[in-house]
């Protein structure tokens, strides 16, 4: 494909490094996504995104690495707060809870004030996930705001692990399958811009970069769990990508950037990048260009290398 050229404010000709091919939220975190032609930036990453979020009783949260059945759940916004449907279960409206008068804790253990939305919520997935959980939503517009060994992107985020979103790479994919066991999907990644690039990892050396008229920076390389290997339609678990990410894309590079997020980077996988994105209020589009305005040196090599 043969990328156009676009003409910068300040008059010089930019190169368009690609588009944005999809856009995936999930409204409510390690449930089913949604898929939107056109989304609103947020101050926590996209409008919509990860603004919910389940939890057990000691406020840790629930997620497809312990229970890949929450991949079957999809949520529905509406007006007010979401309509929730799972195979096998009866379709529930759940509103968005008003009053913070709860706990939860996120992945990184960073705590944060929610409000509570009920018991039928909280019954609806006790009987999916097979025990006591809650429902929980951000209210009032807040957000969690990660210690500072952890805040890479530097921007508040919802119930996102750590960067306000995930960009990924069609190309990347596609090379991947083509060395894979078996086939997988790009929402096993769950991620909330795919693009379509000349090259594949590419995306990696993407520095500043914007998507439409929105701003990103990338804040670290993405490191990947066992997530991946859940089908999203099925909430079946699988051998792959594991097997090929494992044997293309292990990181055994430190980051430079503290102990913890070398952490989670040294001795993972990765596949795509995390990033912060400006401003709120900006309107992204499916079709939209991708045009890279500095570039960096990625952590680990490109296996095309």
């Amino acid at each position: 494909m043969d990328w156009p050229e676009r003409r910068s404010s300040r008059g010089a000709v930019e190169v368009n490094n690609g588009t944005l091919a999809a856009i995936h939220i999930h409204p409510v975190k390690a449930c089913h996504r949604i898929e939107l032609d056109h989304a609103t930036v947020s101050s926590t990453g996209l409008k919509h995104d990860r603004e919910w979020q389940v939890i057990s009783n000691d406020l840790a949260p629930i997620t497809q690495r312990q229970h890949p059945v929450m991949a079957t759940v999809q949520p529905e916004i509406i007006p007010g707060g979401l309509r929730l449907s799972a195979p096998g279960h009866q379709t529930i409206e759940v509103a968005r809870p008003t009053v913070a008068d709860a706990r939860s804790s996120s992945m990184t253990k960073t705590e944060v004030d929610v409000g509570d939305a009920g018991d039928e919520a909280g019954q609806w997935f006790s009987q999916i996930v097979g025990q006591p959980v809650r429902l929980v939503a951000l209210v009032d517009n807040a957000s969690l705001t990660l210690p500072k060994a952890l805040n890479v992107a530097g921007q508040s985020i919802a119930f996102g692990d750590i960067g306000p979103v995930v960009v990924a790479s069609n190309a990347s994919l596609e090379w991947l399958l083509e060395r894979s066991s078996e086939p997988f999907t790009m929402d096993r990644f769950r991620p909330n811009l795919v693009v379509d690039a000349p090259d594949p990892f590419v995306e990696d050396e993407w520095d500043r970069f914007s998507v439409g008229a929105a701003s990103l920076k990338q804040a670290m390389p993405w490191p990947r769990c066992a997530v991946p290997q859940v089908d999203q339609e099925s909430g079946e678990r699988h051998r792959e990508p594991a097997k090929v990410l494992k044997q293309y894309r292990w990181c055994q590079a430190s980051t430079g950037i503290s102990e913890l997020i070398d952490a989670l980077m040294v001795n993972s996988v990765l596949f795509g990048i995390g990033c912060s994105i400006a401003e709120p209020g900006t309107v992204i589009t499916v079709g939209d260009a991708v045009i890279v305005d500095e570039t960096r040196t990625p952590l680990i090599p490109s296996p095309l290398a």
